[in-house]
């Protein structure tokens, strides 16, 4: 199915290929924002440990996920990326013991065969990734926790309208099956939901179409002309994948959520865009937080990253403009263990690690605009803690769906041109 995805996509761009038409280029991409609300009918029973120390069953109630749509249409309506952020789960009915599902942020893609433009019905497929983590109070009131990335393959229909984007979807969940620890030594087999029913309402925000002016194709000529007028800052929020298991984790403390997830964090740059040779220069600050904790065990990793990046654009695909780069990063790495509230363990250290940079710039006049969209991921292959000749794995894919990025000296030189 993902190489069906891939193969879909790359069909798409081939199509298209044609001149960087200046009309074209404006009608590329199309924003939008608003809300889906995903539904899971029901859940299977669950077990527990008991007051007894005894494993038991439980009955669980379905639930209702709220979540905030950011996404924007892209290829001319063949394709859409998005992300959608979960807010709070909302169950069908009361459990017997406190435990809930919650699904994170979901990017996805969807891939229209057929592009979807105003007053038209569209079907699609799929594919989103996201964390689910899954939350338990046992009998005894102590609470654990577990994470996974789960891959949902999707298929629906795309309903667009003048100013309402519209998706109905259901989605099947790729091996849904963990074994969970109730206790420090007894594990259970368990599920996370298996089926996903997606309803989305949308916005849709016209951000390109604007900028198809003549004073933005002089402004492109002359930004493009030379590398001057390239400096930017940008904010964005983002969030960092675990992708290795740590064996400190998994060989010392196997009931502790190996695949936590850093809390969503922001992501500020600044740099210089030498726009002539679309090559940029840039240092980002990133402070994260990453928490394992159950049965009155907590460890805490807090990681304050500075990270000097050069990457260079690889072309310019009507308004989607990839690129790659490297860096290298200044971790200020802490790290805490407690047991009951009482530390037991804590240090603090100062690591270079360097990085993968990749990611892309949606530009609708090339180089002529003053602010533009982009997306950056970056991964550590090497970023570790040792600790007691153990790994503890530090090696995160980092991925800021949307960065604003302003140009203040593109701005005073558009406002010349003005004049």
């Amino acid at each position: 199915m993902k190489k069906f995805l891939y193969s879909s996509l790359l069909l798409i761009l081939a199509s298209n290929l044609c001149a960087q038409d200046w009309e074209r280029r404006h009608q590329f991409a199309k924003s939008y924002f608003g809300i889906s609300n995903f539904i899971v009918p029901s859940l299977s029973n669950r077990s527990l440990l008991n007051e007894q120390g005894e494993v038991q069953s439980f009955e669980r109630s379905g639930f209702l996920t709220p979540s905030i749509n950011l996404g924007a249409t892209h290829f001319w309506g063949h394709a859409d990326f998005f992300i959608s952020i979960s807010t709070i789960d909302i169950k069908f009915g009361e459990d017997e013991i406190d435990n809930s599902i919650r699904l994170g942020t979901f990017t996805g893609l969807r891939i229209y065969p057929f592009p979807t433009k105003e007053q038209t019905i569209r079907p699609y497929v799929g594919y989103r990734f996201s964390p689910f983590r899954y939350k338990q109070k046992d009998g005894t009131n102590q609470s654990f926790k577990f994470t996974r990335v789960k891959s949902v393959f999707d298929i629906g229909l795309g309903i667009q309208l003048k100013k309402l984007y519209l998706t109905l979807d259901y989605g099947r969940v790729v091996n849904s099956s963990f074994t969970n620890y109730l206790s420090k030594t007894v594990t259970a087999r368990d599920h996370f939901p298996e089926h996903l029913f997606q309803i989305g309402f949308n916005f849709a925000i016209e951000t390109t179409a604007p900028a198809n002016t003549d004073l933005n194709k002089a402004a492109n000529r002359s930004f493009s002309a030379s590398n001057r007028n390239g400096f930017f800052v940008g904010a964005g929020f983002s969030a960092a994948f675990p992708t290795t298991s740590s064996s400190y984790v998994t060989e010392l403390y196997p009931y502790l959520d190996d695949k936590s997830f850093p809390t969503v964090f922001p992501d500020l740059v600044v740099g210089y865009h030498f726009s002539k040779i679309d090559l940029v220069t840039s240092l980002s600050y990133r402070p994260m937080k990453q928490e394992r904790s159950a049965f009155g065990f907590r460890q805490q990793i807090s990681r304050n990253s500075i990270i000097a990046e050069v990457y260079k654009f690889v072309g310019d695909y009507h308004g989607f403009a990839p690129y790659v780069g490297m860096g290298l990063g200044y971790e200020n790495l802490q790290f805490s263990e407690a047991e009951q509230d009482v530390t037991i363990d804590e240090f603090s250290e100062n690591k270079l690690s360097p990085a993968i940079l990749f990611g892309w710039d949606i530009r609708p006049s090339e180089k002529g605009d003053w602010w533009v969209l982009r997306t950056n991921l970056r991964y550590y292959p090497f970023l570790e803690i040792e600790q007691q000749s153990k790994k503890l794995s530090l090696k995160h894919l980092e991925f800021n769906f949307i960065q604003f990025v302003w140009y203040p000296q593109r701005l005073r030189a558009y406002k010349r041109l003005q004049l």
